[in-house]
């Protein structure tokens, strides 16, 4: 910012001075707004009492955004100090030599889940500190539920379907299943087989969708879910899968509604709105499934200006207190073995699951499947919706061209 020069005395040199010794952290990230506030706030604050030689500047850039915004910096030398990844960013960025390794050595690195330790580490190098693991489940809005005569969140597929009709003869709208991401939650669930093949064989091409028995079965297990009455597949086509539909949950007019676990501070800000966040019913077990999303995290450019206080800044989200108040913020789980949950009694069926170990990394944030493929499951399945008669071949086939164009 450029301003007006004032006449130069001792005290403004003296001050001049002593302005000149602080260090502005630049920091990007696409949390920290005032829709997802995850905590920022509050950690920027504390971090620069402990370090008050260092002030924190955070910019917000939306996450669809960040692919345009940050790269001409990395390739200009001028990066942020700190930038906010996923597991993607990190592949490209760090493939092309636009990050630095955080050390292997670090006293984080061996805290980490092992499986999450296991996506991250490239070559050796860890040039991401993971910030979250996110549920991706069911809100279960439990007064409506209530009112159908039932008590708990439904985790089977059964179960789901006989809430659905008991909502429906009680004339309580069921279930959002929004065409795109809320209706590709349960897809995934019911198509991969947590004690099955691995995810990474459908995105490399070596096994495929259309002749695969287990996803043919869940694309079926959609039509099940209409004919129980859970929704109109036409109109949950045309419904906006991130306002439109957490907006209709959050005013009590929908009773199940798939989404993650980061709508949960959202939902609980809502007076009188008593719900559970509960894991995708699916064919493989009757606990529910877990969808584990392997989060952002912290990732300190090559190029960084300020790299040692970058450092700290890592650092400081390492101690656990820290971390904490962003899990917290977020309704996620950390990505470090021991230490206290975070998550809130309401979560309670979905951590169920988890414990029990009936979970699964959502291939999408692992890059076992092409990040292309996520946007083609979402325009697919929202057309499968629109035509719930139409061949299972023709949604499954689109999946494998995806993957044959992206190998």
């Amino acid at each position: 910012m450029i301003r007006n020069l004032p006449v130069v005395t001792a005290t403004a040199i003296l001050l001049a001075s002593t302005a000149g010794a602080q260090t502005v952290l630049d920091v990007v990230a696409w949390k920290g707004n005032e829709a997802e506030p995850a905590g920022l706030p509050e950690l920027i604050e504390k971090f620069e009492a402990a370090n008050p030689d260092i002030d924190v500047d955070l910019t917000y850039v939306a996450r669809k955004d960040v692919d345009k915004v940050i790269p001409p910096r990395l390739q200009g030398g001028n990066p942020p100090d700190v930038t906010m990844v996923d597991s993607s960013l990190v592949d490209l960025w760090g493939g092309a030599g636009f990050l630095s390794d955080l050390g292997t050595d670090s006293a984080w690195y061996d805290k980490m889940v092992p499986a999450v330790r296991e996506v991250m580490t490239t070559e050796g190098e860890i040039r991401v500190f993971p910030l979250e693991v996110i549920g991706m489940g069911n809100f279960v809005n439990m007064d409506l539920l209530a009112k159908a005569g039932i008590d708990k969140a439904p985790v089977t597929l059964d179960e789901l379907k006989a809430a659905c009709q008991a909502l429906s003869a009680e004339g309580i709208a069921p279930m959002i299943f929004a065409g795109g991401f809320p209706a590709m939650l349960f897809v995934g669930a019911n198509g991969i087989d947590p004690n099955g093949v691995s995810p990474a064989e459908y995105g490399s091409g070596d096994r495929s969708f259309v002749d695969d028995e287990n996803f043919n079965a869940a694309l079926d297990g959609v039509r099940d879910l209409v004919a129980a009455e859970c929704f109109d597949p036409e109109l949950q086509a045309g419904l906006d899968p991130w306002a439109t539909a957490p907006q209709e949950f959050r005013s009590g007019n929908v009773a199940i509604l798939p989404q993650g676990a980061w709508n949960i501070g959202n939902f609980s800000a809502v007076a009188d709105l008593n719900f559970q966040f509960a894991p995708m019913p699916s064919r493989y077990t009757d606990k529910g499934l877990a969808l584990d999303l392997v989060g952002p995290g912290w990732a300190i450019p090559r190029d960084a200006e300020h790299a040692e206080a970058a450092r700290k800044w890592v650092d400081f989200f390492a101690e656990e207190e820290n971390l904490n108040i962003f899990l917290k913020a977020e309704g996620a789980y950390s990505p470090y073995t021991g230490g206290v949950s975070t998550m809130p009694d309401l979560a309670a069926p979905y951590t169920q699951a988890r414990e029990a170990g009936s979970l699964i990394l959502w291939p999408f944030s692992t890059l076992e499947f092409p990040k292309a493929l996520q946007s083609e499951w979402e325009d697919s399945i929202t057309g499968f919706l629109l035509n719930i008669d139409k061949p299972n071949e023709d949604t499954l086939q689109r999946w494998d061209d995806t993957v044959e164009d992206n190998m």
